[in-house]
């Protein structure tokens, strides 16, 4: 899949909703397309802070593609969420668009723990650390594992400050 990645300024405008979340359960079924039956998977999340959007305590998102039965349709690049992990979302067109992120994977930054330290750092959609939210704009290519230390990865607090910030003094796009 080809995406053009947003910078951080347009990361948060072109998001409807920005949210932490945490992952509680993941399903896919068949649900009625334009051509016929197409496949869905849905991810539920339980609301741990909304930046932006509507206040909620919980919310699903769906996206194209997944597996049920026997029968799978697999779109290359689509985020997964693992049950029990934080996110950090940037949401747009939840339930219209083929993906309900801002930038596909650039829309999904993971809340990871520095077991060294303790401290809550973001890493992106392919495990590696997020060192700075100009970041964001960097390919993100495929990846078996986190490239880099997770201690040089952007502090959570700091990234959702960078966030608040954004929201208060938009960027001249």
């Amino acid at each position: 899949m080809s995406v053009v990645a947003p910078t951080f300024g347009t990361l948060v405008a072109r998001a409807g909703q920005i949210v932490r979340v945490e992952a509680t359960a993941v399903s896919s079924r068949w649900d009625a397309g334009p051509q016929g039956q197409v496949i869905h998977t849905y991810f539920q999340f339980k609301v741990l802070k909304t930046f932006k959007g509507p206040e909620q305590d919980t919310i699903t998102l769906r996206q194209l593609g997944g597996q049920v039965g026997a029968t799978g349709m697999l779109i290359p690049d689509m985020p997964s969420f693992d049950v029990g992990s934080t996110y950090i979302l940037f949401i747009a067109q939840n339930g219209r668009a083929f993906c309900p992120l801002v930038g596909v994977l650039h829309g999904s930054y993971r809340v990871v723990t520095d077991e060294a330290t303790g401290t809550e750092r973001i890493v992106r959609a392919n495990g590696e650390p997020l060192q700075s939210v100009a970041g964001v704009i960097a390919p993100i290519e495929s990846s078996s594992g986190p490239a880099g230390s997770v201690a040089s990865a952007l502090r959570k607090d700091d990234f959702e400050n960078a966030i608040i910030q954004e929201l208060d003094h938009p960027a001249q796009q």
